[in-house]
């Protein structure tokens, strides 16, 4: 399966890289829990929404201001486009029991994903007229189809991609799988096939072999009951150098925020971390450490130690995950992301009855996130080729963006010249990369270089962070730097801690003034702790000052006081992926 997308008048190459800012996560009505939230939208509809253009969702118009550079569609590979089909009167599924329930009332649609789950995604006897060889192509064909017809190399980069879904006695162990191209496989692999990782990397590398590459990104690890970064294999095996590799070789990406919450870390296991608790899910399981991508850093770091590999050596991606086929990230444009749940027409309503999925009420949900890449141009060559250096960033949904470079050769200043992306890329490694310790070093740190810049449309920057995370006699170690900041504040003397900008958040009125912060933020920073006899991974966390949540926004639209439950403000912010630095 293969197609050919010619460009016209392509930009020249940028050496030293342009920021692009996408969706690497995203449903249509091909998903049939998409479908069952009476979402009516295809992959068409999607990769307009992405450029600017206006949809119908949920019987209403809507428009996203700022279009994307790039988009994926992740359709849940398991029973793809059927339920969408068993909606067609006079299509291949008429007149059975699965046109009679898509026909149905609300009810009847979730009875429907009720029947598919158990088979799905969990590992149940698969439903067999549901999942025909001429089903599985001609639904993929579709994804391909659309992908290949909107690409514009240049212009706005398409995606080919699916979504497996395994959920093992409902804990969420999902990657996406995104393909280069141009060469695209006959049939995606769902969890119907198998459930197991090992088997969906076995698929992966069958595929490279003939020239179809692929990188596969875990998501919602917070949802995994603390499986995703088990030190483990699917088993219960003690992980080998085999497994390692194989894990590192096809996951070389983690989505760190969308739209059901944030991976990051949690207050339990960053106590000192003031700002961890950022778009949080509270459900069962979501406490546990091994659904984080911070404590797996800190895992990854303790199987390098005894067997020489580390699996989670991750860079960082964002992305919204919404079943609305709509990639909407705009806290102050937001329609929403699960279908009929969330539906606007009855905030009230919204605010306070619970979601049959998410079992709480949906204001819970996140207008997060997006993935921000480093690449010479807009085409699937070049940003794919930077998911695999892992050169990406997430943000929790603006396009305010960040880099960061680490070498031993920088002199004190360099951010401050012309020319510094030349010589950082030149003379040290961007974000993604490993840092190898330098001969003649002796206990000097490397220097990081840091900018950011803030979302043309967005709130000012209050600082950028740089996170550590170590082994210190075998025991995981972690801190937050607090490394270039905006205004005159100066770390207290005792505590270390950078005090608080400020806020310029008007609630009753859903507004704020970029009075405070700063439009870009640079400088240079040198670990005071480093150890060279210590691996150790840094990655870059850049803040903005407060703005109004969605939820407020919706508020005073409505005339009505914010929801309880989560808070009126938030403080947006980016990820950059680590520099890994190798003794």
């Amino acid at each position: 399966m293969a197609s050919v997308v010619l460009a016209d008048d392509l930009p020249t190459p940028n050496p030293s890289r342009n920021a692009y800012f996408g969706d690497l996560h995203l449903h249509t009505s091909l998903s049939f829990d998409a479908i069952a939230f009476r979402t009516n939208t295809l992959p068409e509809d999607s990769y307009r929404f992405a450029q600017g253009d206006a949809v119908n969702y949920l019987g209403r118009e809507v428009r996203r201001r700022t279009p994307l550079d790039f988009l994926a569609v992740t359709d849940h590979a398991e029973y793809l486009g059927v339920s969408r089909l068993a909606r067609d009167s006079k299509g291949p599924m008429a007149n059975t029991l699965w046109s009679r329930l898509m026909a149905g009332t609300d009810g009847d649609l979730l009875a429907t994903m009720r029947k598919l789950s158990p088979s799905g995604f969990r590992g149940e006897a698969p439903i067999a007229e549901l999942r025909t060889d001429e089903l599985v192509t001609s639904n993929w064909q579709l994804i391909v189809d659309a992908a290949q017809r909107y690409y514009r190399p240049g212009k706005f980069t398409t995606f080919v991609a699916f979504e497996w879904s395994p959920m093992p006695a409902g804990a969420h162990l999902h990657r996406n799988v995104i393909f280069r191209g141009p060469k695209f496989p006959q049939r995606p692999f769902s969890a119907i096939d198998s459930m197991r990782p090992e088997d969906l990397w076995r698929y992966a590398e069958n595929n490279r072999e003939h020239g179809i590459d692929t990188v596969i990104i875990p998501h919602n690890s917070n949802l995994s009951d603390g499986r995703m970064f088990a030190v483990t294999d699917s088993d219960g095996a003690a992980m080998s150098r085999e497994y390692a590799e194989t894990r590192a070789r096809n996951e070389r990406l983690v989505e760190v925020t969308q739209s059901k919450g944030t991976s990051e870390t949690r207050p339990e296991f960053s106590p000192t971390d003031e700002a961890a608790p950022f778009e949080l899910v509270d459900l069962p399981g979501t406490e546990k450490p091994g659904g984080y991508v911070r404590q797996a850093y800190a895992r990854g770091l303790q199987i390098e130690s005894r067997i020489g590999v580390n699996p989670f050596a991750l860079g960082m991606v964002g992305a919204t995950d919404a079943h609305s086929g709509v990639s909407a990230t705009e806290e102050n444009n937001f329609p929403g992301a699960l279908g009929t749940g969330d539906s606007q027409v009855d905030p009230q309503r919204l605010f306070t009855e619970k979601s049959p999925v998410m079992h709480m009420p949906l204001t819970v949900i996140s207008a997060s996130g997006l993935t921000g890449v480093w690449a010479e141009q807009n085409t699937r060559e070049s940003i794919f080729d930077a998911f695999k250096r892992r050169e990406t960033f997430a943000t929790s949904g603006g396009r305010m963006s960040v880099r960061m470079f680490a070498g031993w050769d920088f002199a004190p200043g360099l951010v401050r010249k012309s020319n510094w992306l030349l010589q950082a890329y030149a003379r040290g490694v961007p974000m993604g990369a490993d840092l190898l310790a330098r001969d003649g070093a002796g206990s000097r740190s490397p220097r990081f270089l840091l900018q950011a810049i803030k979302d043309p449309d967005g709130a000012n920057l209050d600082r950028i962070q740089i996170v550590k995370v170590w082994l210190r006699d075998g025991v995981e170690q972690e801190r937050v730097f607090d490394a270039v900041w905006a205004g005159k504040r100066r770390p207290d003397a005792k505590t270390g801690k950078l005090p608080p900008l400020g806020d310029t958040v008007d609630l009753k009125t859903a507004t704020y003034t970029n009075t405070i912060g700063a439009v870009q933020l640079s400088g240079e920073w040198t670990d005071p702790q480093f150890d060279p006899a210590a691996s150790a991974i840094y990655y870059a966390r850049v803040l903005e000052i407060p703005s109004p949540r969605w939820t407020t926004y919706l508020a005073v639209r409505n005339g009505l006081a914010p929801p309880a439950g989560v808070s009126p403000m938030i403080q947006e912010r980016a990820w950059t992926s680590p520099i890994f630095y190798k003794p």
